[in-house]
């Protein structure tokens, strides 16, 4: 049991951020698809839902298809077809949609569709595979090829959610080029050269999705693993932000003249207020 208990917390963060962009990614295809195509949103789309390999993944144990009797439902408009479907195909057919249909490939949609647009679209659809890879290991609990090629996940994981929009770091690129084991202060200055605003006493919490010392806690613990620390081996929260305040005491002792928070007036995430 000991073993398994040793991946519950990567696996349940893991899988919750993986949930986040693939519910992200169907939204953003409904919406962006059907304000593009309209009342053509299925039949512009034609070869995708009439690819009878991706037909067959969607019977059930009763041989009843999910997927054909939404396509085939002609009481509902082609938009509404579309808005039902989305939502049921499997990550490894959404990101098929995304990168190998031509229509969906076109600046109205693209535009829209990324919150950052990549340069070229090489590296993300290359990373597709191990972002399914890394549902399946985390679903079925393969711990085995998932240590194999954690970094690799990670990775690919933080490659999408810079470019579709997720809030849950602030990444412009993939820190991975720290030195190998970096030591806390090498991390939080990483962070600050990233989202220097989290560790400003000006910039309230409610910039952001929650707490900023949170995230710069979910910061820290992907650059540590990107850069050859597991999850195991990571020093608890309490060090992390404790750390926080001396490297922002280092950071006003050299520009005095920037508001960084203090420890002694920003309450952490870790105090109990009294009522």
């Amino acid at each position: 049991m000991r073993y398994y208990e040793k991946f519950e917390y990567e696996f349940s963060k893991i899988y919750k951020r993986l949930l986040r962009l693939e519910l992200l990614l169907k939204w953003k295809v409904t919406e962006c698809v059907t304000l593009v195509y309209r009342e053509n949103s299925i039949s512009v789309f034609s070869k995708f839902f009439n690819n009878p390999k991706i037909i067959q993944k969607y019977y059930n144990d009763k041989g009843i298809n999910t997927f054909l009797s939404i396509i085939k439902d002609e009481s509902l408009p082609e938009a509404a077809r579309f808005i039902n479907i989305i939502p049921i195909l499997h990550l490894r057919h959404i990101l098929m949609f995304i990168f190998h249909e031509e229509a969906f490939r076109v600046p109205a949609i693209q535009n829209r569709f990324y919150d950052k647009v990549p340069q070229t679209f090489s590296e993300l659809r290359k990373n597709c595979k191990e972002l399914i890879n890394l549902r399946n290991d985390i679903a079925h609990f393969n711990f085995k090829r998932y240590r194999e090629n954690k970094v690799n996940y990670h990775e690919a994981l933080i490659l999408f959610e810079m470019h579709i929009g997720c809030s849950l770091g602030k990444y412009s690129y993939i820190p991975n080029d720290l030195p190998y084991k970096p030591s806390i202060m090498q991390i939080h200055k990483k962070i600050f050269e990233l989202a220097p605003e989290l560790y400003k006493k000006d910039t309230p919490h409610s910039n952001y999705a929650y707490n900023k010392d949170r995230m710069i806690l979910d910061m820290f613990e992907d650059i540590a693993v990107l850069n050859g620390w597991d999850y195991s081996e990571l020093q608890s929260p309490w060090d992390i932000i404790r750390a926080k305040y001396t490297f922002t005491k280092k950071l006003r002792e050299k520009n005095p003249q920037e508001d960084f928070d203090e420890d002694n007036i920003q309450i952490s995430i870790f105090d109990t207020l009294n009522d």
